[in-house]
């Protein structure tokens, strides 16, 4: 069955305890993707892409990490990858504008990355 206009996964992301730690890449520093998504109650750290190298060994406590769709940089796809090269077995939350079916590109990234779990969430602006 397609998808509606409403993305299911929104609905069905975990949230991460307070104690746990998202890590969001890609994400200008004043820019604030936690608010109204699932992660809100975690502390959050920004990371550059380009520092994701040096920061691969170390992700083992991370609980999630989050990205946006598409930068200037990089794409999620191309964050999965390094991820899963780097051993990143944890939840990848891709925020995304609202895109007519965003089961088809999940599935694309979750294939090309099987220990992540890849999750969806459309982002809403304010």
């Amino acid at each position: 069955m397609g998808n509606t206009g409403t993305d299911r996964s929104a609905q069905m992301a975990p949230g991460v305890d307070r104690n746990g730690m998202a890590l969001l890449i890609g994400f200008d520093r004043v820019d604030q993707p936690q608010r109204g998504m699932p992660f809100i109650g975690a502390r959050c750290e920004h990371l550059p892409y380009d520092l994701v190298q040096a920061a691969l060994p170390s992700l083992q406590g991370i609980e999630m990490i989050v990205s946006p769709l598409l930068t200037d940089q990089f794409d999620a796809m191309d964050l999965a990858q390094q991820l899963q090269l780097g051993g990143y077995r944890g939840l990848y939350v891709v925020v995304t504008p609202v895109l007519p079916n965003s089961e088809i590109v999940r599935r694309e990234i979750a294939a090309l990355c099987p220990g992540m779990t890849v999750q969806m969430i459309p982002r809403t602006r304010h």
